[in-house]
């Protein structure tokens, strides 16, 4: 089994009654010790042991955002997460993967995108005009920005073409394979990796940006784990260092933007998102982007930086418990109401997602990616 690779560590931490079960994204919402880490690392343990899983246990693997917050509560600093998804991996090769995740790798090798929808680029493909087939940038929007948050899409276009960057797209843009590591259908991940490395190499960028960090960080992590290697050289960048880098080298860019809301200074706090964080370790070049968007007084939500909390639609939990990926979302919209902002931001379009569906409902609190703030400042 995949499993035998941490079953020491999955035993220890079954074990264990530390911090994370105060702070496991899943238990603290279900209020159940069988959602909790060493709960699932004590089903992994017993699923190496005997060979097997139950059905409850693989109901309980899945119910998990994967997002690394109880290994930042750690003492030991155990993986969970990596235990998590690798009992999935198990799972999925004994052929009792649920049917969402079935459904999700289905969707991926037949429409090239997990939520199965025909055309992906619909959202932007009319203004994709004027592209060259090759450039030194590639933008790389990922399935959930052109198909969930395409306005997320449309502001990396504006910033891009105000700042006179030449760059290209994919416009057939593939998956990157993650939504398909994330439920355990890994062979099947690999496979949509060299498929995606493949059409951009056909590009000749040297950079790729992306909107998503979830996609930059299977690009930078596991594809080369998985022996799915772009060019030599080509550097990989999620928006927010390409925003940091632009601001600080073009001071005509900078020099333009203006406040985005009126007059009056707006509170802005931003979330960390787990991947960009936790797994990434970018803290600073969001904060930096915002803070030069003139009147928006940036402050930090009560948990940040490593101990962010997480959106809840990481892990594929959006796709197999959607009602709890929901209920988890409210914590951090609470938490932005609470520390008085008016926007909450965040830079990535999963957990813009997750948070749109609550602030929408509380008076005075806008949700916001990174690059649409920047775009926003940008004189139309």
């Amino acid at each position: 089994m995949h499993l035998d690779a941490v079953k020491e560590e999955a035993r220890i931490c079954a074990a264990c009654y530390k911090m994370c079960r105060h702070v496991c994204t899943v238990g603290t919402i279900t209020c159940s010790e069988a959602d909790l880490p060493n709960f699932r690392a004590e089903i992994a343990w017993r699923a190496a042991e005997n060979g097997a899983f139950t059905p409850s246990g693989v109901e309980r693997i899945y119910r998990c955002c994967t997002c690394g917050l109880c290994q930042a509560w750690c003492e030991p600093g155990w993986d969970v997460a990596k235990i998590t998804l690798l009992a999935r991996r198990d799972i999925v090769e004994m052929g009792m993967a649920p049917q969402a995740a079935v459904t999700v790798n289905r969707n991926v090798i037949e429409a090239r995108n997990p939520h199965g929808q025909a055309d992906k680029m619909a959202a932007v493909r009319d203004v994709l005009t004027d592209l060259s087939a090759a450039a030194e940038t590639l933008v790389f929007f990922g399935c959930n920005t052109l198909l969930r948050q395409p306005e997320i899409a449309l502001a990396m276009l504006k910033v891009l073409r105000a700042a006179d960057i030449e760059f290209t797209v994919l416009t057939d843009e593939p998956c990157c394979g993650e939504p398909q590591r994330l439920m355990g259908f890994v062979d099947d991940a690999v496979e949509t990796a060299r498929a995606t490395v493949a059409a951009i190499a056909t590009t000749g960028a040297r950079r790729v940006i992306f909107t998503c960090p979830s996609c930059l960080r299977l690009f930078s992590h596991e594809y080369a784990e998985w022996g799915v290697l772009l060019p030599e050289g080509v550097e990989l960048l999620h928006v927010s260092q390409f925003l940091e880098e632009l601001l600080a080298r073009d001071q005509r860019f900078a020099g333009s933007l203006t406040h985005p809301f009126g007059d009056a200074p707006t509170r802005a706090v931003y979330h960390d998102p787990c991947m960009l964080g936790r797994c990434l370790g970018e803290y600073d070049a969001p904060r930096r982007a915002i803070t030069a968007v003139p009147g928006v007084e940036l402050v930090e939500l009560q948990h940040n930086r490593e101990r962010a909390l997480c959106c809840g639609a990481g892990g594929g939990l959006a796709a197999t418990d959607l009602r709890l990926s929901i209920e988890i979302g409210k914590k951090v919209v609470n938490l932005a109401a609470e520390a008085g902002a008016g926007l909450l931001v965040t830079a990535c379009p999963t957990c813009k997602q997750s948070f749109a569906r609550h602030a929408g409902h509380m008076d005075g609190l806008g949700v916001m990616d990174l690059i649409e703030l920047v775009a926003a400042a940008w004189p139309d």
